[in-house]
This record gives C-alpha cells, structure tokens and sequence, in this order.
C-alpha cells in the first residue's frame, strides 16, 4: 500500500494567493509533498496539472476550485471540488445541482471550513458552513490551517502572536467541528474528513512590522492528508488522478500534523476472525471476533473513539490490538505534546460496521 502525502486548498495569485502555481508547487516539492491541489476561488486554472520535478523529486499536480455564491450575503458555504475537469463557480447559486455538477467530473465535493470564525484585526469575515440542506457531498474540511488562527485568537495579541510565530500553532481540528463530524455519522451519512492549508501566504502589515503569514512552506510542513492507495503510482497522470481523488472520496487517508513528527507509517484497520484486514474508509458487517489494529511510528497518546465517544486510551504506546464488541463507526486520534503543550497530531477517518 503506498501513502501519499499530499497538501490541498492551496491559492495562487488567480484568486487571493501570493505566489503562481509553479512557485508553489517548486516549495511543495522541496517539502516532501507527494501530491498538490490547487483551489482557487471560483476560477478553474486549465494548463497546470500534470507530474512535475524538481531534482529528484516528482511531485503530482491536481486542480480543484474553492466554490461559493458572490451574489449571497454574508458569502458562506464554500464547496471545494477536488480534481474537477472545468469551471463551475456557475453553479453556486444551488449548492446541490454544483455537488452533482462536481460528480459528473469525477470529482470530489467537500464542505469547506464547516466552523470559521470571524477575525476582526485581520478584517476576516465569519465564514462557516450553514447549508445543511445540501445532500451527497463526500465529506468535510475538518482541519483547516487558515481557519485554526481564527479558532485559537481568544485575546487581541493572540492573532499577531501566532502571524508572527506560527510554529506555536496549530493545536487541533476545533471541538465544533468535530462535533459537525461525528453528528453527520450519527445521522447515517458517510463522511470524509480531509485537511486543507488555505494558503495564501499574505503579507501582513502593522506599522513597521512587516510578516507574511503562514508561508506556503510553513503549511506544507504543517497539516497534510497521508493518502494510502493499493496500488503503486504508475505515473500516467490520469490513471493517478483518480486513484488520488477516488482516495479521498472514499476516506482512505489519515490527517497529520507533520510539524509534530512525521506521521508517515500510521496503520488504523479493524481485522475480523478470517484475516481480512478493513482499512479506513471501509464499510462492512459486523461479526464476532473483530479486533482494532493501530501502529503509531512513534510512541504517543491514542484514543480509539466509537460514535464520538472515547471507548479506549493509552498513553507512550506504538501498537494497539483492542477487540470490538459491537457495530458502530470507529475513529482514531492521536496527541502528542510539542512545544510545552499536548496536541493533535493524528485523525484517522473512520472504518463503518454495520
């Protein structure tokens, strides 16, 4: 199974972002990045995607578009559609005829930021998700990099505190839209969790301070989806698109805050009395004799949590084989402390027993 380390909800300088695509995606490279996906608002990019290198290393390139409605007022719901094959900010006014728009295309639809906040210093709007109307959508944006400095600035020093010293951040995906998460489950909706950095590395200006906040670099070292495809990149572009963006449809990936420690090697799977080994993302019938699985390639604080509640913790492990007793949609998170304080460092998405 190869994993995939791959950083998406990335802005160019076609919407509000700093650098162009190529800048980007050099940084990315020189990152350890495996995979990028460009989101601008409302705008398809045509001409960018495609494998590149930078020295040894290939890097696979994805476009998508961050999607809302201009016309509305406050401008909430932003949809990212990840590995669309063209334009289609026409269809924000209906949030459900863009999903299937979205589909059409092979791609993927998730609810951007579901929880953010308003940030008055930075003249940043509350910009959550509020359509909860909208049906078919593969999953949502559980943690978004951007959106973490807005959650975290309880005090008028803290925003400036984390632009200028952003290493100090990020902590975990907020409570709130955790909660969004496990209650979309509870609801018998199958839901994806993916991370996306928001990059718009944008200078910021007070006085004789001068910062750019939350550098490209910063972001690809930070949060990062950890993609696990079955089969081995064939570096065909196409045929690789769709296993990405099929991958991530389907919640076969794990959230990392890399700036922690790498996160690469991280295994959740639930095995039943025959061997067969289900991994993330997986739907199947409960049986007795099932057991939970989880390798940690450090040594680190692991809660196996089952319809949103904690059914099982272990602090300084690295394996757990924990047996499950009853059906349910089972997840796993991860701490570890970094910087004086304990934080998130692994969501797994979740294995689904009927």
């Amino acid at each position: 199974m190869e994993e995939l380390k791959t950083n998406l909800h990335i802005h160019t300088t076609y919407s509000d972002g700093s650098k162009t695509h190529k800048e980007i995606i050099h940084e990315a490279a020189r990152a350890g990045i495996d995979a990028l996906i460009f989101t601008d608002h409302n705008i398809f990019v045509d001409g960018i995607e495609g494998y590149y290198q930078f020295g040894g290393k290939k890097i696979l390139v994805i476009m998508g578009e961050e999607i809302h409605d201009p016309n509305a007022r406050p401008q909430k719901n932003h949809l990212l559609a990840l590995g669309i094959k063209s334009n289609l900010c026409d269809f924000a006014e209906n949030r459900n005829t863009l999903i299937k728009k979205i589909h059409d295309q092979d791609g993927a639809a998730f609810l951007a930021h579901p929880y953010d906040p308003a940030l008055p210093n930075f003249n940043e709007p509350d910009i959550s998700w509020e359509d909860w109307t909208v049906k078919r959508f593969d999953g949502i944006e559980l943690w978004n990099g951007f959106s973490e400095l807005k959650v975290r600035s309880k005090s008028k020093i803290a925003p400036y505190f984390y632009a200028f010293f952003p290493g100090f951040l990020p902590f975990s995906p907020p409570e709130k839209t955790i909660r969004i998460w496990d209650g979309l489950h509870a609801s018998g909706k199958k839901a994806a969790a993916i991370a996306g950095s928001d990059a718009h590395a944008i200078t910021f200006t007070a006085g004789f301070l001068k910062r750019v906040i939350f550098p490209y670099r910063y972001h690809f070292k930070t949060i990062n989806n950890h993609i696990l495809i079955e089969d081995d990149l064939k570096y065909d572009f196409l045929m690789d698109k769709k296993k990405v963006i099929s991958a991530l449809r389907n919640g076969n990936n794990f959230i990392a805050n890399d700036l922690i420690s790498d996160a690469a090697g991280f295994r959740f799977q639930i095995k039943n009395r025959k061997d067969q080994f289900f991994n993330m993302g997986d739907t199947f019938k409960f049986s007795d004799g099932l057991s939970a699985l989880i390798h940690l390639p450090h040594k680190a604080e692991m809660r196996l949590i089952k319809d949103g509640e904690c059914i099982h913790e272990k602090s300084r492990i690295n394996d757990v084989n924990f047996p499950i007793h009853s059906p349910g949609v089972y997840r796993v998170e991860i701490y570890r402390r970094f910087k004086g304080r304990k934080r998130a460092w692994i969501f797994s998405n979740p294995i689904y027993i009927s």
